[in-house]
């Protein structure tokens, strides 16, 4: 995605929340603006956005350590009891913060992913192939006076 890595330096620049850890900052649904950043500058109480084996997790910074010349973020969502069991998020794993979000609008994503959505727009294309057929026999044929 190189528009997004140019315009907000970061490969994901938009993003869904697709659970409720984060509320009531960010809501299911919510759509969020990602800002990639130099993890020197990211402070106790940001919220970033980080790579953990294979998905991205969007939590609020309550501590950082420095080890060397690496940082590490502990993390939490605002909706649960505590920090992050799976330990701090190594700086190479931020891949930015959070810089807006539009309420709500994800819904339409969320909804239509997996087996259900992939149903759901299969059955939109055939009622739309439906119906072009349907008017394509209704038109009168041309040429005949």
């Amino acid at each position: 995605m190189a528009v997004g890595r140019v315009v907000m330096k970061t490969e994901s620049p938009i993003m869904v929340v697709p659970s409720t850890s984060m509320v009531p900052t960010l809501n299911v649904g919510d759509i969020v603006i990602v800002k990639g950043v130099d993890p020197s500058t990211i402070t106790v109480g940001t919220i970033i956005i980080y790579h953990s084996g294979s998905i991205d997790i969007i939590h609020r910074v309550i501590g950082i350590v420095k080890e060397g010349n690496m940082l590490y973020f502990q993390t939490k969502g605002d909706h649960n009891p505590g920090p992050d069991p799976w330990g701090p998020v190594p700086e190479g794993s931020v891949k930015g913060v959070l810089v807006g979000k539009i309420p709500y609008l994800g819904y339409v994503t969320l909804a239509l992913s997996g087996p259900a959505g992939y149903a759901v727009i299969g059955f939109l294309i055939f009622l739309m192939l439906v119906f072009e057929y349907h008017d394509s026999r209704k038109k009168p044929s041309q040429g005949t006076n």
